[in-house]
């Protein structure tokens, strides 16, 4: 076996899979919204697509320090000058360092084109999150029957009583919603959605809770009013006493950015004001 052309093609077949992974991984959905809808692509999970780049980007790191062990003599001649002298000067280092910096500094920068990039992945798992719906809050399928039902306002005995109706048995109230769904081939999302006609109704303007419900970023201010039945007037009222700007049909994460703070700060500015 040539060790040379072993490590050459290993490392050029590790690329092109990560290539696919990485693809496949800037499109994926959110995590949350994975596990909750058991999302799928070619019959793998995001936490196997997960897995397959790790481990193919250990292989790949691999190969490529064996590959520039063996060809450090040609590395060091790139650095050579014409009087045969090691240089960081020469222009091919230089313009190679730049890119470096250009490819590091540009994300943590927002500059574009690296900002258009990053709101592309953005935009895609916000579309995700539409296509295949939020959990009620994150790792809800990892919860209990019983404590699931307390953070959605489910009347459990209801609950239990549509699951049953659905054919769908439960061995008790610590039973997990995930282990539900696996027993019955369904999805956390699907078994959620047989009880929630036993949700119990909600006080309007009865304030927000403490943790924030997922893809809240992506909701416009009316939206988000609606959904937890707000006077949006009273909101806008109370982002205005705190001298932000308002502008209700502008998504969540918008809006928190055009006023120089997070979501989560701008949610709880609101939450706040309404106690």
């Amino acid at each position: 076996m040539n060790l040379r052309k072993m490590t050459s093609l290993t490392a050029l077949l590790s690329f092109t899979v990560l290539v696919i992974t990485g693809s496949v991984l800037f499109l994926t959905p959110q995590g949350r919204v994975a596990y909750w809808s058991e999302w799928r692509l070619w019959g793998f999970t995001k936490e196997a697509w997960g897995a397959m780049h790790i481990l193919l980007s250990l292989l790949f790191l691999v190969m490529s320090v064996i590959h520039i062990v063996l060809n450090w003599g040609a590395i060091v001649q790139y650095l050579r000058d014409r009087a045969k002298r090691v240089s960081l000067a020469r222009p091919d280092f230089l313009v190679a360092v730049g890119l470096t910096a250009l490819f590091t500094a540009g994300p943590l920068l927002g500059w574009p084109p690296f900002k258009w990039v990053l709101n592309l992945n953005t935009f895609a798992k916000d579309q995700a999150s539409r296509t295949y719906g939020e959990p009620p809050y994150g790792h809800a399928e990892q919860s209990t029957l019983q404590s699931f039902a307390q953070k959605t306002s489910l009347d459990l005995p209801r609950a239990k009583e549509l699951l049953l109706q659905a054919g769908i048995k439960v061995t008790g109230n610590q039973d997990r919603l995930q282990d539900i769904a696996k027993r019955h081939g369904m999805t956390p999302q699907q078994v959620y959605q047989v009880m929630k006609p036993a949700e119990l109704p909600k006080a309007a303007g009865q304030g927000l809770p403490e943790e924030v419900a997922p893809g809240l970023g992506r909701k416009t201010l009316e939206e988000f009013c609606k959904d937890y039945r707000l006077d949006i007037v009273r909101v806008q009222g109370i982002l205005r006493a705190h001298r932000l700007k308002v502008e209700v049909d502008q998504p969540f994460r918008a809006l928190a950015e055009a006023n120089g703070i997070g979501p989560h700060e701008l949610y709880t500015v609101i939450r706040d004001g309404l106690k």
